[in-house]
């Protein structure tokens, strides 16, 4: 049976969003929106309040949804295909056999959405309840746009994601089994306790991608590019023999053991590159290495896994520990001018009273070389008193990260999150806050302070 759709003009949309706002504040007149089957390609949605309501089957190609409230929504077998939901609200929605393809969804609140597969049907007064489509429909978000969206605990089974971007989005404990991310961009996100099950994941981009606690049972790795994922044990052994690429490997697989190679460095810098040589190491578990005291200045660990290591006190000047494993890992009082941490995953790390601060290339002509921590995640990390003075902290995030007496003069912050921080002692002078909603909010403390400060005045 064909579905036939109802067109619908902007006009009735209005009256449809107005009848919604009065049932939702229990006022006569008021009712959900009733949308099934209609035909909205094209119409501009952009910012309206939707939720609760019933799109199933309805056609929404190239609509534009930025901004809107689409939470608790069926759009049970919806087609959104080109459709615009930048930043909306799908927070436990139905799209379950929707089509997204091509959509942007960048942004976009998914938490609990529902993007299972799906079966078209339909009550009719003859023959009783009937398909409108003989098949069951998986949802479809290839080369969609889903970057930064929070798909907490969202269910994505056997969704077809071939090519999609979800480049930095949030998918803790979601369940993707039988999951379809063939050449798809998982750069940055986090997939803490997701299910991948018989997900096909050959040739995903993995860049700096958490999957601690991840479920790996029967899950295809043909060619994903593990380059500074964040891997547990369990991760490990699924990556073994997967044909996984930059997965990090054994110490025991280095020529030379590490600590001669420490030993080596700390000559080539002690006789300016007479003797010794410098360290230079990528892919490789070194675990919680005790480094306390020394001198690593300029050596290059990128990639590198070094849970739970003890720099304590070392002079870690200019070192490079980009898409590197960090976390727990202890910085306190470390000398790290002008050190890249960028994407490096530093969950829990001490960087107490630690120097970060640019340092001095040339004094002649002021070339001086600053620190960069862009993108990397301070997940809860300890910054009391640290210097980042000059730093570049693109897209880092300090959710509830320690920064009391931290100073960021200078620094540049751009996209930068501060979930759960209280900025209170932090110096900002002369920070940039470009476009950086988030600092200012950390101004007055966290926002649920805020919060509660708004709900008592």
């Amino acid at each position: 049976m064909a579905v036939k759709r109802k067109k619908i003009d902007y006009a009735e949309l209005r009256g449809v969003v107005e009848a919604n706002a009065r049932f939702r504040r229990a006022l006569p007149g008021g009712r959900r929106p009733q949308l099934a089957y209609h035909d909205l390609t094209g119409l501009n949605l952009a910012g309206l309040d939707l939720s609760g309501a019933d799109l199933s089957g309805a056609s929404l190609q190239q609509a534009f949804c930025n901004d809107a409230d689409l939470s608790g929504a069926s759009l049970f077998c919806a087609d959104l295909r080109m459709a615009n939901l930048k930043n909306a609200d799908l927070s436990r929605a139905d799209l379950r056999g929707a089509c997204l393809r091509g959509a942007d969804l960048s942004g976009a609140r998914m938490v609990e959405t529902d993007m299972r597969e799906g079966q078209l049907m339909r009550h009719d007064k003859k023959n009783g309840l009937e398909r409108v489509d003989l098949d069951v429909l998986p949802v479809e978000i290839s080369v969609a746009n889903l970057s930064h969206a929070d798909m907490t605990r969202a269910k994505i089974v056997g969704t077809i994601a071939i090519q999609a971007d979800l480049t930095n989005a949030i998918l803790r404990g979601a369940d993707l089994t039988r999951i379809d991310l063939r050449k798809a961009n998982l750069t940055g996100a986090v997939l803490e306790n997701a299910n991948l099950s018989n997900a096909d994941l050959s040739g995903t981009v993995l860049h700096g991608t958490v999957l601690t606690g991840a479920r790996w049972l029967g899950t295809k790795l043909d060619g994903a590019d593990l380059l500074g994922a964040v891997l547990d044990d369990t991760a490990r052994e699924a990556v073994v023999g997967a044909g996984a690429l930059n997965a990090p490997k054994s110490a025991h697989a280095l020529s030379v053991p590490f600590p001669e190679l420490v030993a080596s460095h700390e000559a080539w810098v002690r006789t300016g590159g007479a003797e010794g040589k410098r360290l230079q190491l990528s892919g490789i578990e070194l675990g919680a290495a005790d480094l306390r005291g020394r001198d690593l200045s300029g050596a290059v660990l990128t990639n590198c896994v070094l849970t739970a290591a003890n720099f304590a006190g070392a002079k870690l000047a200019v070192i490079d520990l980009s898409l590197s494993t960090l976390d727990r890992a202890d910085f306190r009082g470390c000398d790290m001018r002008a050190a890249v941490l960028r994407q490096a995953y530093l969950s829990g790390a001490d960087f107490s009273e630690a120097d970060l601060d640019a340092i001095s290339l040339d004094v002649n002509v002021k070339l001086s070389r600053c620190a960069v921590l862009d993108q990397a995640r301070l997940w809860e990390a300890r910054l009391r008193r640290t210097s980042l003075r000059g730093a570049s902290l693109l897209g880092t995030d300090f959710r509830n990260a320690d920064l009391t007496g931290a100073d960021l003069t200078g620094s540049r912050v751009a996209g930068a999150s501060f979930e759960g921080v209280n900025l209170g002692s932090v110096k900002l002078d002369g920070t940039e806050l470009i476009r950086d909603s988030s600092l200012n909010v950390g101004r007055a403390g966290t926002k649920s302070a805020q919060r509660k400060r708004a709900a008592s005045s």
